[in-house]
């Protein structure tokens, strides 16, 4: 019997859906808490195996846990979902504007800038309001609406004194003038399959509902596909 093993570090309601649609294809589930494990680079690949699974699908909710996984795991040529490369470049903002744009599908004008300098330089070639995002990160943290170049110097000086080098790495978005809400897609293959709308809270302009959003179900219409 084939073992499918779930890599974690929390069970939520999704790993506990997972566990129950691996049960009911007569596979056979394996629970690995990623807080309770070590990996030995020179383990052989069976012996990773019997610990993990034939298959695994990485659930971690810490993106460079479960992506230092997937390299490890991959490497003993188990099969992880996602992938190393699908978490690396979906973890990363600029990595998966290059992938969008690269693939044909409309992004925001997007500059990249790697110092105090060139950052507000970027913004005056961007133009306010504009939006500063971390290129690692979710749930809206340290994300800022810079209206003007006085709170602009104000940001990039605050995110240089935190002395990370991620931070160093200044994405910068045009703000895209919108209802309050944006809607998020699911896609399989070429068919859209999932939409959900996501209205932000009074007085906040992330949808984010880590920060107050709600989300709501978005009816599909006939010909959504890609």
């Amino acid at each position: 019997m084939i073992t499918v093993g779930i890599t974690y570090d929390r069970v939520k309601w999704e790993e506990k859906a997972l566990l129950k649609a691996i049960k009911k294809r007569n596979l056979q589930p394996r629970l690995v808490d990623s807080k309770e494990i070590y990996l030995d680079t020179l383990e052989e690949p069976e012996e990773v195996r019997s610990t993990f699974g034939d298959i695994v699908v990485q659930r971690c909710i810490s993106h460079f846990r479960g992506l230092h996984l997937a390299a490890i795991l991959e490497s003993k040529g188990l099969t992880v979902i996602n992938p190393f490369k699908v978490s690396e470049v979906c973890g990363n903002k600029l990595y998966t504007t290059l992938a969008l744009i690269k693939a044909g599908v409309p992004v925001p004008k997007t500059l990249i800038a790697f110092t105090e300098k060139g950052a507000l330089k970027a913004l005056d070639a961007l133009g306010y309001p504009a939006v500063l995002k971390p290129v690692s990160g979710s749930w809206g943290r340290l994300i800022a609406l810079v209206k003007s170049r006085e709170a602009a110097q104000a940001i990039i000086e605050a995110r240089e004194e935190i002395r990370n080098a991620l931070l160093q790495i200044y994405y910068f978005q045009e703000y895209v003038e919108r209802p309050p809400r944006d809607i998020r897609t699911l896609v399989v293959g070429d068919e859209v399959v999932a939409a959900a709308y996501r209205y932000s809270r009074v007085g906040e302009w992330r949808t984010n509902v880590a920060r107050g959003g709600v989300s709501k179900a978005c009816p599909l219409t006939e010909g959504d596909s890609l």
